[in-house]
């Protein structure tokens, strides 16, 4: 036994002098926004709920490791889908985002999975997934829905006005507290106002009003309107993302 724990000693001290290290990439899937990968009780009849995960290629603690190849990124599980903004390969540091939604068509469990192949040394990455379709939000809560014309790009000459209404309802069971954005005074070709209150009760409605008044030809892009409340807190926002052309 002396004779064993003395080899183990010694190789894990010539390692320590040639100073070697794993030449793999060492690839890390964490959340960003989103701290778990539960949707929990998802309204049918309400907006999609999102998880936003970022695929890194971490150092873990080496002074260098290889770029990470032959991406492929994959979602299983009824009613989800997803987007990413990632490239078929990642140096050392380099990240991207994946972002999963789940919006249940019926009541029920699902269980899925992402993944993430690669060359990495741990091979495929795998994050369980899991969310229930319910058709009433238990305990009671509220659940706020974009609901009517949501279009988002605006066209005007220069100098006239387009608008456009959009309008926020409350689908839950309970009144709702919830918080808006919009564009602000940098954004010196749009205007933004609202009607909605801090609260809205369960059904009824309130309105957002965009303007777009162009100054100049061309493409202008202001801060997006960003709604949230309790429900989607802690997976994604309702936003609306408009584009203006002025002509």
């Amino acid at each position: 036994m002396n004779r064993i724990w003395t080899w183990l000693l010694l190789a894990a001290s010539l390692s320590g002098c040639m100073g070697t290290e794993p030449d793999k990439p060492k690839p890390v899937l964490e959340a960003l926004s989103a701290k778990r990968s539960d949707f929990g009780n998802t309204l049918i009849t309400g907006p999609r709920k999102q998880l936003d995960f970022a695929l890194r290629n971490s150092d873990a603690g080496f002074t260098s490791v290889e770029t990470l190849k032959d991406i492929v990124i994959s979602v299983s599980g009824t009613s989800v889908t997803m987007s990413e903004t990632c490239p078929s390969s990642l140096e050392e540091g380099e990240s991207c985002l994946i972002s999963v939604y789940f919006q249940p068509t019926a009541a029920g469990t699902m269980a899925g999975t992402l993944s993430v192949a690669s060359n990495a040394e741990q091979g495929t990455l795998v994050v369980g997934l899991s969310g229930t379709g319910v058709t009433t939000p238990s305990p009671a809560q509220g659940v706020l829905v974009l609901t009517g014309d949501t279009s988002t790009t605006f066209t005007a000459s220069v100098g006239n006005t387009a608008s456009r209404t959009y309008t926020v309802r409350n689908v839950g069971n309970a009144t709702d507290t919830l918080a808006i954005t919009g564009p602000g005074s940098s954004d010196t070709d749009w205007s933004f106002t609202n009607n909605c209150a801090a609260t809205l009760a369960a059904d009824a409605t309130c309105t957002l009003t965009l303007n777009f008044t162009p100054s100049d030809s061309g493409t202008s892009v202001p801060a997006a309107i960003e709604i949230t409340d309790d429900y989607n807190t802690d997976y994604g926002k309702l936003v609306i993302r408009p584009v203006g052309i002025g002509n």
